[in-house]
């Protein structure tokens, strides 16, 4: 009996121990996941306070490699799709930014207009997609940055701020 006893109260005590399932980044579940964690997308106020004059450095969620971004305190953006570039060659786009209700959206010329819904972990920023593409399913990851500096950090030239 008393085997049976501790069986049983090793069976239960392990139940708990089961590794936390994580939903693959590319899953129009990803969404679902953050929120279960307690995340919400950010408002205009939110994403206005956390992009203005920053330069965030992140990850592709396709294992695409790095890429670089700064944001103005105005509305001006650069965008470096190759974090691993030499900087006196490196390719970037500039164009806009700007929130909007729970949505980040970024317009370069060259590039297609992107919204996004943005959440701010611990120590990742998730740009989520908000409706399916070829690439995407809608509430997958697209891109996450992992670093924030204050300031163009990357000293890119630009006019306006």
């Amino acid at each position: 009996m008393s085997t049976i006893l501790v069986v049983l109260c090793l069976g239960l005590a392990l139940a708990g121990c089961e590794p936390e399932e994580i939903t693959d980044e590319s899953s129009a579940k990803f969404e679902e996941d953050l929120k279960k964690k307690g995340l919400k997308p950010l408002d205009e106020a939110q994403a206005t306070v956390l992009f203005g004059d920053k330069t965030l450095y992140g990850r592709y969620a396709l294992g695409e490699g790095g890429w670089i971004e700064y944001y103005s305190s105005g509305g001006v953006s650069v965008f470096q799709p190759d974090a691993e570039q030499d900087p006196k060659r490196r390719l970037v786009y500039f164009g806009t930014w700007w929130a909007e209700a729970d949505q980040t959206c970024f317009s370069y010329p060259e590039r297609k207009l992107d919204c996004y819904r943005v959440y701010h972990g611990a120590d990742t920023i998730y740009f989520i997609r908000t409706e399916d593409t070829s690439d995407y399913p809608a509430g997958s990851l697209v891109v996450a940055a992992e670093e924030i500096r204050a300031g163009n950090t990357e000293k890119y030239p630009f006019v306006a701020n």
